[in-house]
């Protein structure tokens, strides 16, 4: 009840404060069939000019409405449904952000055409996304002269950029595989570690790291458990490698 009290209250107010409240009212059942037949149109439902309007204008016009149609003062069996149009056209409206992405959405559909995509819908669709634009964006998409310019030079910075990474790609690959072959036919694969020979003796070397890893860990262990000092870990594997040198299956030590 009290928020009932607090709305009419509300209502009354602008009333007051509309200059044009002194005039004739439309009837509730004439601006409920107007708000549902331009129900895409925001501006038309509010009575607006899109391109003047400002927010108190919005908001006068929402209150001026609201005071005929709302279903605390009208019992038409749409006023409901008319009312939810109404506020969803001020609350889009009367937000900055949300009036471009607006604005974008009346300049690609006839908002006033039977069967439109609604804002709502055209926002599910993907032009929500166009709330994370920056704002000057947005405004220029939405002009019905620089939204095409604008589209197409984000257009050719999108196929500039595919073909930039396209290029790269291709330089990459070639130079992998020049070096491919010149390492498989020129040294046998012992210098890359990914392929051939280099494969294997770069396994076998990570082998033998992990094993003196461990050994050091060991050593190290037990120096703590004798309560003696921790032994370098430099000094450790310098010895450790003199002790273990690197020899392939011949006892020859490969080359890097």
């Amino acid at each position: 009840m009290g928020t009932t009290t607090s709305k009419e209250e509300a209502y009354e107010s602008a009333s007051t404060s509309d200059p044009e409240s002194g005039g004739e009212r439309p009837s509730a059942e004439d601006e409920i069939a107007r708000v549902l037949r331009y129900q895409n149109n925001y501006y038309k439902v509010l009575g607006l000019d899109p391109r003047t309007c400002t927010a108190a204008q919005i908001k006068r016009a929402y209150y001026k409405l609201a005071r005929v149609i709302h279903p605390d003062k009208c019992r038409h069996p749409k006023a409901t449904e008319a009312m939810g149009v109404v506020t969803s056209a001020h609350s889009t409206l009367t937000n900055s952000t949300l009036r471009a992405a607006y604005d974008m959405y009346a300049s690609q559909t006839d908002v006033d055409k039977a069967g439109a995509d609604s804002f709502h819908q055209w926002e599910s669709k993907g032009g929500s996304q166009m709330a994370h634009l920056p704002p000057w964006l947005v405004h220029c998409l939405a002009h019905p002269i620089l939204g095409p310019i604008t589209m197409f030079f984000i257009w050719l910075l999108l196929l500039t950029a595919a073909l930039v990474f396209l290029a790269l790609f291709l330089c990459y690959m070639v130079v992998h595989m020049i070096f491919w072959f010149l390492c498989c036919f020129g040294c046998g694969g012992h210098c890359w570690p990914r392929y051939g020979e280099g494969a294997r003796i770069h396994a076998k070397r990570q082998e033998r790291f992990m094993r003196m890893l461990h050994d050091y860990e060991a050593e190290a262990m037990m120096a703590k458990a004798k309560g003696e000092p921790m032994p370098d870990p430099n000094v450790f594997f310098h010895n450790w490698n003199i002790a273990h040198p690197e020899v392939d299956e011949d006892g020859e030590v490969p080359f890097a």
